[in-house]
């Protein structure tokens, strides 16, 4: 693991504070979160930085060279960029990670529009693991994840979470002229029967989810295909070189490409808002789901798949919810 700048603040801050839970509260971020985070760079530099006494934390012999050289880091950074005249970004900056389609964007809108919060900085990450270890870290604010349907829970503790959408389908994307765009639905077993584009299998949560559910339907994707870009996955989309899914808010026929919904929506997942307690983010929480809320509400009309699920959805209260 490479130190970066997050790391030798978390350092400096224990060593000023003698104390994990006193660093935490400094660093906005909870103690569990920053002990892992400690955990880590001690794996990295070869040994034990903070030992416990009498007075509190205090580092050892190798954590007090490290510490040190945590300090003279920062101290040249902050030099650099005085010397540099560069114009830095109010401490109050939320930052918003995740990756959910359009509402990452419309939340990010809506921030920059709100008058306690004087700037925004959008993350995007697609691996929902990695994103939630970065809001347990202090990295992130605020964010916006889908969590695949597996046993394993990967919201960590110091991270707090609403739930936006319980059971939100997956549909898929083909070229407008592909031989099932006629249909109103597609079995996942004709989609087995065109190329696949997606993660590569095994590698994130999402991959492991869909393998599960063609194993347990006895289906097997042809993959040949494992775009690292959003946009080349939608021009093998649009050549009709490849089957994709897709978010349920999706807009129709975008650039020569359509949504369609898979038969007895074998494919699902849940959207989550996550937080991080303790935060000007999390005084707000209300007011942020809320808005996240009216703007999923708002989507209906982006393709006839999503507008039949959502008014089926609507009448069970199965809907968008705390």
């Amino acid at each position: 693991m490479e130190l970066e700048l997050r790391h030798l603040r978390a350092l400096v801050a224990i060593a000023d504070a003698h104390s994990l839970v006193r660093a935490a509260k400094v660093l906005h971020v909870s103690q569990p979160a920053l002990s892992g985070l400690l955990r880590r760079v001690e794996r990295s530099v070869g040994g034990s930085l903070f030992a416990r006494s009498p007075t509190g934390c205090v580092p050892t012999a190798l954590g007090e060279d490290v510490v040190a050289d945590a300090r003279a880091v920062l101290a040249g950074m902050s030099a650099l960029t005085e010397r540099a005249g560069a114009r830095r970004e109010p401490a109050e900056a939320v930052r918003l990670g995740g990756y959910s389609g359009f509402l990452h964007l419309a939340l990010a809108r809506w921030l920059r529009d709100q008058p306690w919060c004087p700037a925004v900085r959008v993350h995007e990450e697609q691996d929902e693991a990695r994103t939630v270890a970065a809001l347990a870290d202090g990295e992130l604010d605020l964010a916006l994840v889908y969590l695949a349907p597996l046993p394993d829970r990967i919201v960590p503790d110091g991270v707090e979470s609403i739930v936006v959408q319980a059971r939100e389908p997956v549909f898929v994307i083909l070229a407008e002229d592909h031989p099932l765009a006629s249909n109103t639905e597609i079995r996942l077993e004709e989609i087995s029967e065109f190329p696949w584009a997606d993660d590569p299998p095994w590698t994130t949560r999402w991959s492991a989810y869909l393998r599960e559910v063609c194993r347990q339907r006895g289906v097997v994707l042809d993959q040949p295909h494992r775009p690292q870009c959003l946009a080349t996955l939608l021009d093998l989309v649009r050549e009709g070189m490849a089957v994709a899914p897709a978010l349920a808010t999706r807009e129709d026929r975008q650039g020569g490409i359509v949504v369609r919904a898979i038969e007895d929506a074998p494919l699902w997942q849940e959207l989550r808002l996550c937080y991080r307690p303790g935060t000007a983010v999390a005084e707000r929480v209300s007011e942020i789901y809320r808005r996240v809320a009216e703007d999923y509400a708002s989507r209906q009309g982006c393709s006839a798949a999503f507008d039949r699920w959502w008014h089926a959805l609507l009448p069970a209260g199965a809907g968008l919810r705390r």
